[in-house]
């Protein structure tokens, strides 16, 4: 019950800002129509906010230059009042949508099907792994730890070191070209590792990063 009404508190709040940010272009006449985005900018730190900050205050700029040197009744002044209205609807608007509240809920789903999507991967990992140890040849002709290979078996995102092409070390185990080229020249030389002890000795890569890699790593 205490969660239920901090979430609609939480709520409220974050609406409420969102409206008064979306409020600033209006009430400032645009002439301040670059602080909401100014204050994403300095929150996200993304080169993308700060163009688009740097625009909307280029556009404040010109509104401001234009009403100091138009007259009350002459183009310069027309176009400084349409500039305004304009600056002022667009400003107010991306603002609105810049700062919608993102649900708790949502995210809180999507992370729940992240971790269930991990798990079964894991688990259909180690039922590879299984049948691959149980049964090379069917394993082979499933295709298992060959994701260079067209196949229909899922396997978890399993790799077979002693038997795909550098460039799959690189894309799906995540190794550095020369930690790759390091692999492929010491299977050339042993035939075949068969553990990941002899990947770590032979191809002098730190026992730690192949502790990380461990569960994708198949040894057919």
């Amino acid at each position: 019950m205490t969660t239920t009404v901090a979430g609609r508190s939480g709520g409220r709040s974050a609406r409420l800002r969102q409206l008064a940010w979306a409020s600033v272009p209006i009430w400032s006449l645009s002439l301040l129509a670059f602080a909401p985005f100014l204050r994403l900018a300095l929150t996200r730190r993304r080169a993308r906010d700060w163009l688009v900050f740097a625009g909307y205050l280029a556009a404040s700029i010109t509104v401001l230059v234009l009403m100091s040197i138009g007259g009350p009744s002459d183009a310069i002044a027309a176009t400084a009042g349409t500039l305004t209205i304009a600056l002022m609807s667009a400003g107010a608007v991306h603002a609105f949508f810049a700062f919608r509240p993102v649900p708790e809920a949502a995210g809180a789903l999507a992370s729940e099907q992240a971790v269930t999507t991990a798990r079964a991967r894991m688990y259909r990992r180690r039922q590879a792994r299984e049948l691959a140890e149980r049964t090379p040849v069917l394993a082979r002709d499933l295709k298992i730890g060959r994701p260079d290979l067209p196949h229909d078996y899922d396997d978890g995102g399993l790799v077979d070191v002693n038997q795909v092409p550098g460039d799959v070390l690189v894309s799906c185990l995540g190794l550095t070209p020369a930690e790759s080229s390091a692999v492929i020249t010491a299977r050339d030389q042993l035939g075949k590792f068969s553990s990941p002890e002899e990947l770590s000795v032979y191809a002098q890569l730190p026992p730690d990063r192949v502790d990380a890699l461990r569960d994708l790593m198949l040894f057919g």
